[in-house]
């Protein structure tokens, strides 16, 4: 329910800041286009006024000695919609048409300025009407009607309230007009982007807050969408992590409980083989030829099987070991695993232990007795207890090489890409995690292992250590 909760909050939220934004941008690019389009209509109006000036001024010429009658008088200012017209002409007389009544002009205006800016001055300076109500004011414009108009100019006297009504109704259409516009390109942006974005986020988003409810519940496919763009390439993406995550915690919990269930079993299992290991002791005090040659390969595969589980409890349970860094001498820990594998009693197998005596390195001498004994208990099993191990070690600039040698058969091909892996057969009866516990270690070092080399002449390991 709150995850529902917060998929509309965060559904509305988005869908809301798009339509305000949507519209808050196409308002804003009408106010950039009505500041050219109301100072366009002003002069518009401005230069209607004039041409009916004009036409009232050809009257009067064409009128006997330019005289006219006081009604076609008022007739023609009535239909320039002004209260005075004149015509002046540089060394000419001048024309006037007007009324009896005296005028006080307000302010006076010239269109046949090319400025902008002035223009965008004396607009709004009408437009909010800063002189008083019904004030007059006086316009200046060209003379049409005459060929050389140069130093002739026609001038007009009207009540400003006129313009400034006319600019009002056009501003509040164009206002209107504006909220229409942007109210529908906010609606076609705004359900264009939910189809494309608003959708899609609003369905990562269910997807991913159940997700994290139940990792392990295959709720939303986001790899399913069939969309090609980055949008599409992100939800097959998330859809695809998804999956893996899912797939990784659902194996991890199959192996946490297949781990308990070893345990369990390795746990009864020792405790059996510690049975028939006591068994196998009377055994061999029997004295007879058949119960006398089978009892080693009994007491052997005994052996193997305490081992495997011993092996297998201590992988399971061990975590990431910090290493406890001491000077070690690495020619006493190499003895030491000679005496606790027992090497120096058996008469087939040879251990060279060519690391120099005085060899010392910063580690952690337990852990580093635990690798070279899996090394080379491994090199025993493969060599059968019958041919040559041989370790050396030596300092190059900042970095410890060792090297261990068997003259064994070799490692098998198909377990080679496996070799560091833990419970993969090492193919000489063991567990398979020697090496791998041995690389854990080593790692946690700052170190490595690899296998240099393995064919029928032997096996080759070189181990690497920061010095």
């Amino acid at each position: 329910m709150v995850g529902k909760i917060k998929n509309l909050s965060i559904r509305s939220k988005l869908s809301v800041q798009l339509l305000l934004l949507t519209m808050f941008f196409v308002l804003l690019a009408e106010v950039f286009i009505y500041v050219p389009s109301i100072i366009n209509f002003r002069k518009t109006w401005l230069e209607e006024r004039l041409a009916a000036a004009n036409i009232a001024i050809l009257a009067i010429e064409a009128a006997p000695d330019h005289m006219i009658s006081e009604m076609l008088s008022k007739e023609l200012l009535a239909n320039a919609q002004v209260v005075a017209i004149s015509l002046k002409q540089k060394d000419k007389r001048q024309l006037v048409l007007n009324t009896e009544q005296p005028l006080n002009i307000t302010a006076r205006y010239d269109i046949r300025v090319d400025s902008y800016w002035v223009q965008l001055r004396d607009t709004f300076k009408s437009l909010f009407h800063t002189h008083p109500h019904e004030s007059l004011i006086q316009v200046t414009g060209h003379v049409n009607f005459i060929q050389d108009s140069e130093d002739a100019f026609i001038e007009i006297i009207f009540y400003e309230n006129l313009l400034c009504e006319d600019m009002g109704t056009y501003s509040i259409n164009v206002m209107l007009l504006s909220i229409i516009i942007s109210l529908i390109t906010a609606g076609l942006v705004y359900f264009s982007l939910s189809y494309l974005l608003i959708r899609p986020v609003k369905k990562m988003t269910k997807s991913v807050i159940s997700f994290r409810a139940a990792p392990e519940n295959a709720t939303d496919d986001l790899s399913a969408e069939g969309r090609a763009d980055e949008i599409g390439i992100v939800m097959r993406e998330v859809g695809t992590m998804q999956n893996e995550i899912r797939k990784a915690l659902i194996q991890k919990k199959h192996l946490v409980q297949l781990g308990e269930s070893v345990s369990k079993i390795n746990h009864d299992l020792r405790n059996i083989l510690s049975s028939a290991q006591m068994v196998t002791d009377h055994l061999s005090s029997i004295d007879n030829p058949v119960v006398q040659k089978l009892t080693p390969r009994f007491v052997t595969a005994v052996d193997r099987a305490i081992r495997l589980c011993e092996d297998t409890l201590k992988y399971g349970k061990a975590g990431l070991e910090k290493p406890d860094l001491t000077s070690v001498n690495l020619c006493q820990v190499v003895e030491e695993v000679i005496i606790s594998l027992g090497i120096s009693d058996l008469e087939n197998v040879r251990f060279n232990n060519k690391v120099p005596i005085n060899f010392s390195m910063e580690a952690d001498a337990d852990q580093i007795f635990r690798i070279f004994l899996n090394l080379s208990r491994n090199a025993l099993q493969a060599m059968k207890k019958r041919g040559k191990i041989t370790i050396t070690a030596q300092r190059i600039e900042e970095e410890n090489i060792i090297d261990i040698i068997d003259d064994g058969p070799g490692i098998p091909v198909r377990i080679k890409e496996t070799l560091f892996q833990p419970f993969h057969h090492s193919g000489n009866g063991g567990s398979g995690l020697g090496l791998a516990i041995s690389k854990e270690l080593l790692e946690a070092h700052g170190g490595t292992i690899e296998l240099v080399s393995s064919d029928e002449n032997g096996t080759h390991f070189r181990i690497v250590l920061p010095s």
